[in-house]
């Protein structure tokens, strides 16, 4: 299902909503990250912040979750990301993300209020495909070029509860802010 269809947004909520977006079925969501927005959990207690917009939906405790996005990277940091959250302290993310000279994909995991952050591939493509499986306490991050063949980027465990939170995120963590645009959004159970 595609969860931007309007018969889906009653479903969705803000986390740090934004002052500035739009979401349709046909355009998808586009939002706008205020400047220094994101979620991270720095393992020396540097840089501990949960404000970038977070719009998010109710999650069974197996589901995929997918999505094409496009990001205006004018910053480093700057992203669209898929994150599944347990609460503050406990979340997980991937992201297409500015390295500050091509963009990348890169995967955070924080367990704790400890994040372990990861850079993984070049992405030569304007607008990747992103996904997220989870099945139980074990997730699956996978990133596609163009939605056939897809690479897995991070199979990991993380505890959650049988209902957590799953969506998308627009950051810019040292930047003025950035567009995000999220053509869809699908969720089905596994």
């Amino acid at each position: 299902m595609n969860v931007f269809s309007s018969a889906n947004a009653h479903a969705l909520s803000w986390i740090n909503e934004p002052a500035d977006w739009t979401c349709t079925e046909q355009e998808g969501l586009l939002v706008e990250a205020p400047a220094n927005a994101d979620y991270y959990q720095d393992p020396a207690g540097k840089h501990m912040v949960s404000s970038a917009p977070f719009l998010q939906l109710t999650a069974s405790s197996s589901f995929e979750l997918t999505t094409r996005l496009s990001v205006q990277m004018k910053h480093k940091y700057d992203s669209g990301c898929l994150m599944v959250m347990a609460d503050d302290r406990n979340w997980a993310k991937l992201c297409f993300e500015y390295n500050g000279r091509y963009p990348t994909i890169v995967s955070v995991v924080t367990i704790d209020g400890v994040s372990d952050d990861c850079n993984s591939e070049r992405v030569d493509v304007e607008k990747p495909f992103l996904r997220i499986v989870r099945q139980a306490n074990c997730m699956t991050f996978s990133y596609s070029a163009d939605g056939e063949v897809w690479e897995q980027i991070r199979y990991f465990g993380m505890k959650l509860q049988d209902e957590c939170r799953a969506g998308v995120v627009a950051q810019s963590p040292q930047g003025t802010g950035c567009t995000v645009q999220f053509d869809f959004l699908t969720m089905t159970s596994q």
